[in-house]
């Protein structure tokens, strides 16, 4: 009887170490799993941002080329000279598309009917150029509207193409399209912003793309 009274069990130290090996891996697989939820988070909120940063943008640019070739009294007016002639060419009158490249497309209107594209209220001479970033405009690539930055951080599909037009028939004009020959113009860019979680390389971006036809 005595020997059974001081006979003891207790836990060994085996047991202790695959008991910590056992939480250690519990804790491991909870902190991996709480932390790929906090990044997805943080992931679609990002995601969200840039997406509404897309289609701000292309709110804009579809309004103005909607517009585009607009004219009050229904002929384009004579040019006023330098206010309304970004290109600087030999133009004498306003033009539904003033220039177009892969890159940039100028349009003017003439909404007020005032016989002159050089207004900015309402805007009716506008110019869109794809172009390397500014000290206050980052990113890889922005697009600048009549120079100003109107969004940062833009990549597009084709290296170094914005715009795509095509004629009335539906054909590929190129990148040095025949202006008069311009009816519908395909815009398509993202907007890109680094991953929130420092462990991952990648960006995340919202790509958007949309036709407008032009009038007249």
């Amino acid at each position: 009887m005595l020997r059974l009274m001081r006979k003891s069990d207790g836990v060994t130290l085996i047991e202790q170490l695959m008991s910590l090996l056992l939480g250690s891996v519990m804790i491991a697989a909870l902190y991996g799993f709480c932390r790929a939820q906090i990044y997805q988070s943080l992931a679609q909120e990002t995601k969200t941002a840039t997406l509404e940063d897309t289609r701000g943008a292309f709110d804009i640019i579809v309004r103005d080329l909607k517009n585009a070739g607009a004219w009050a009294d229904g002929t384009p007016p004579a040019e006023t000279g330098a206010a309304d002639d970004a290109e600087s060419d030999s133009d004498s009158i306003c033009n539904r598309v003033y220039a177009a490249t892969a890159t940039k497309i100028h349009v003017q209107t003439d909404l007020n009917g005032n016989g002159n594209c050089a207004d900015t209220e309402p805007r009716e001479n506008v110019r869109y150029e794809l172009t390397g970033p500014t000290s206050t405009c980052g990113g890889t690539k922005i697009i600048r509207r009549n120079g100003d930055c109107l969004v940062a951080n833009v990549t597009t599909p084709v290296a170094g193409k914005l715009f795509h037009y095509f004629d009335a028939s539906g054909a590929d004009l190129g990148d040095g399209p025949p202006l008069a020959a311009i009816k519908r113009i395909r815009i398509a860019f993202a907007v890109r912003a680094k991953n929130p979680d420092a462990k991952s390389s990648a960006y995340i971006a919202s790509e958007l793309s949309t036709s407008v036809e032009l009038r007249n």
